[in-house]
């Protein structure tokens, strides 16, 4: 058996994938946000 996982965490990894992931989000909340710009607030409110 294991006795342990073999491993070598480097802070330029975990700061690489913590950005990744950070832009990530943000682009993933540009087209729903944008759309939302556009819309007039009772037209958005009137199917809900």
């Amino acid at each position: 058996f294991i006795d342990r996982l073999p491993s070598d965490l480097r802070a330029a990894d975990v700061t690489q994938i913590g950005l990744m992931a950070l832009v990530l989000s943000f682009l993933a909340t540009l087209y729903p946000s944008w759309r939302a710009s556009r819309l007039e607030p009772a037209e958005a409110l009137r199917y809900e």
